[in-house]
């Protein structure tokens, strides 16, 4: 959609209609010759759309999503409208939220180190497993933990391992955690 005036009408619409709250991604899908990798890198971001809308509807909660990665970015944005949606840096990078909860909200954060996080992950991976349930589900939501540090590939190897799909998380984590620090992996 290119057109402003189209959103502005379309927001317009819904809202009096009486939605409050509106998450606006700031980049145009094209429904015909790209792929969906394509089509998350290649049509421009538009902030300044979303931040009019704001400026357009004050009595709105308009948040922003798309391709926010780093605090700064987010700040930059939480300037203009109300909130930020993080999607693929979250899920791709959860380390790189650690600091947000002072940064952002003025609370503790929830945690100093990985080490913290994974155990706290562990915890609940037990819980899980001892369910009798899977663990291998939710702990690809945590694949990303360790990006961007050494090892970081071969902890996500062990923990992705079919083979090891079977034993407790805690058996798996002390394997991954050898693999990462360089003292072995998924078949050892």
């Amino acid at each position: 959609i290119e057109s402003y005036d189209f959103v502005r009408d379309f927001v317009g619409t819904v809202a009096a209609a009486g939605c409050e709250v509106f998450i606006v991604h700031a980049r145009n899908a094209w429904l015909q010759g790209l792929s969906p990798k394509e089509n998350r890198e290649i049509p421009p971001l538009r902030y300044e759309l979303v931040a009019q809308l704001k400026r357009d509807f004050p009595q709105l909660t308009i948040a922003v999503n798309g391709g926010l990665k780093s605090p700064d970015e987010i700040a930059g944005q939480l300037e203009r409208v109300d909130g930020v949606m993080v999607g693929r840096e979250a899920y791709h990078e959860p380390w790189s939220m650690a600091q947000w909860d002072s940064r952002f909200f003025g609370a503790a954060d929830p945690a100093a180190s990985r080490e913290q996080v994974e155990e706290a992950w562990l915890a609940y991976l037990d819980r899980v497993h001892a369910t009798g349930r899977s663990w291998a589900h939710a702990m690809r939501h945590a694949l990303g933990l360790w990006n961007g540090t050494p090892g970081a590939r071969r902890w996500r190897q062990v923990w992705s391992d079919h083979r090891l799909k079977a034993l407790p998380p805690r058996e798996v984590a002390v394997r991954a955690t050898a693999a990462r620090l360089g003292h072995g992996g998924a078949g050892q």
